[in-house]
């Protein structure tokens, strides 16, 4: 199930960052939908290959296959848990641009020159958007980098567990900064702005019917 539910996943994915490429629909919106799309990809790819190294090949062979356990600790599970983290600060970041949308819409007045999408303004507005997200989402997860290690012992790759992994106040520490931070934190924003976000285009729609 998970197979095809990434393979699925992948390729909407895949078909929502083509249409959104067009030329005709490039906005900073529109960007950030295609960066969100990405990550999400990236997640999905990750989890794939994570499915048929942990359960697919071991069901048919009997055991993790070497490549697997390779990969393990320096991309597949450190990579998972950064692409995860990555979705969720930038739909936080979606939130933000269409705030400053709706009540700073002069901001974006530079962006409607020749230029367009080519121009300094754009890629800057994007920078300023995407940048701290993967920023964040690294630093956040860097810790995961530490959590396992691949070894060679008695002539076979070894996946083994590194002792951080097991102490007590590093798992709760990493827990409780979780939660807040990956689920308390940007439900809370995203539900804040958007409150904003509706009773500003409530105000204005009041404001132009005279009432």
């Amino acid at each position: 199930i998970q197979l095809s539910l990434a393979v699925i996943g992948v390729t909407t994915n895949l078909v929502s960052i083509y249409i959104l490429s067009r030329k005709e629909l490039i906005n900073t919106f529109n960007q950030l939908l295609i960066t969100l799309a990405v990550f999400d990809v990236l997640y999905l790819i990750i989890m794939f290959l994570d499915s048929i190294g942990q359960v697919f090949l071991p069901y048919c062979t009997g055991q993790l296959p070497v490549w697997y356990k390779v990969l393990t600790p320096y991309i597949l599970y450190p990579g998972k848990a950064i692409a995860l983290t990555c979705s969720i600060f930038m739909m936080v970041s979606m939130g933000v641009e269409r705030y400053m949308a709706v009540y700073y819409p002069f901001s974006r007045i530079p962006l409607n020159g020749s230029l367009g999408y080519k121009s300094h303004c754009f890629k800057k507005r994007l920078f300023v958007y995407i940048f701290p997200v993967i920023f964040f989402s690294i630093f956040l997860n860097i810790f995961k980098f530490l959590e396992s290690k691949a070894s060679w012992k008695e002539g076979s790759v070894q996946l083994e567990i590194r002792q951080i992994r097991y102490d007590p106040m590093y798992v709760v520490v990493n827990s409780w900064i979780r939660l807040v931070v990956l689920g308390v934190m940007p439900v809370t924003a995203i539900i804040t702005l958007n409150c904003c976000i509706y009773w500003a285009v409530r105000r204005a729609r009041l404001d132009r019917s005279g009432q």
